[in-house]
Formats: structure tokens, C-alpha cells, sequence
């Protein structure tokens, strides 16, 4: 037997005539529903599709027939260890302008992070503000090294003239 469908759009489109099969694959489609108008061909009665005992049957869910995939971007979706890439540019920056320590953490969690983040296991979006915060860590690090070289050398030239 078939039937037509009505869509519940500000036109009322009517679709038909439709096969049982046809039904059923909008019903696995979510484009009907119980509640979908439908009338057999020989008549003029809208009525849902529930209130139709042949059409009942596709209503139940198939145990044959796994349900469709639901397109979700989230179901797909990798998820990462989010990144520390501002913490490690604030501690290279630091590192630089006035405590050394920060730029050795800095540098140390960079290169762990990096790491991370080749292997797949962090948010690879942070990549380039954590390099920037290892880099200025590096920086900082050799900086301190060269000040207390510096300042060594004035004490010991201090201590060697008295």
C-alpha cells in the first residue's frame, strides 16, 4: 500500500506516494516521526503515523538494524591535555627580567611540554606560545649565568687588590 507524508514546514509539503520501505528509511532518518501526518493513497484522512496498525511495526526500533551514526563533532573530536604555554612564557619572561629560577622552569617545562605535544599527547594549539616561553626561559638561564660570572669576577678582582 502507499501513502503520503506531510511535512511539518509553514508549507505543509506534501511527500507521496511512499513505500513502506521508503518510510521506514525517513524513519531511521528522524525526517518522520509517531507523530507525522500520513494519509493511505485511497483516502483523504490525515492522521499520525501511529494511528496507522500496518505502519506500527516501523515504528519499533529494529533489533537487525544498528540506529545511524549521529553526526557530532564532539563524538569525533581528540581530546588533549590542555597546554601550559602562557604559564611557560610568563615564567620565561620573568626569567629574563628579574628572577633566573622562573627561566630555568621555564626552559625545564618547555622542553617537556614540546614533548608532549610531538607525541599527541597535549593541545597542539599551545605549541608556539610554549616554545616562545622555553626560548625566553634559555635565555634568562644564560643571562643569570653570565651576571653571577660577571659579578664573581668584580669580587674576586675586588678581593685580589686588598
Amino acid at each position: 500500500m502507499e501513502y503520503y507524508f506531510k511535512a511539518n514546514d509553514k508549507d505543509e509539503t506534501e511527500y507521496g506516494p511512499l513505500e513502506q520501505a521508503q518510510i521506514r528509511d525517513w524513519l531511521g532518518q528522524r525526517r518522520m516521526d509517531g507523530n507525522s501526518q500520513v494519509r493511505s493513497a485511497d483516502s483523504d484522512d490525515w492522521s499520525p503515523l501511529s494511528g496507522h496498525p500496518e505502519l506500527s511495526e516501523l515504528l519499533a526500533p529494529s533489533r537487525s538494524t544498528p540506529p545511524p551514526p549521529t553526526p557530532s563533532s564532539q563524538a569525533d573530536a581528540i581530546h588533549y591535555a590542555p597546554h601550559r604555554g602562557a604559564m611557560i612564557l610568563t615564567f620565561g619572561i620573568l626569567g629574563i627580567a628579574c628572577c633566573f629560577p622562573f627561566g630555568i622552569a621555564a626552559w625545564i617545562m618547555g622542553n617537556t611540554d614540546l614533548a608532549q605535544i610531538e607525541a599527541g599527547k597535549m593541545d597542539p594549539s599551545g605549541k608556539g606560545t610554549t616554545n616562545a616561553g622555553r626560548i625566553c626561559g634559555i635565555i634568562g638561564t644564560i643571562l643569570a649565568i653570565i651576571g653571577c660570572g660577571a659579578q664573581l669576577l668584580i669580587f674576586a678582582l675586588d678581593f685580589s687588590q686588598m
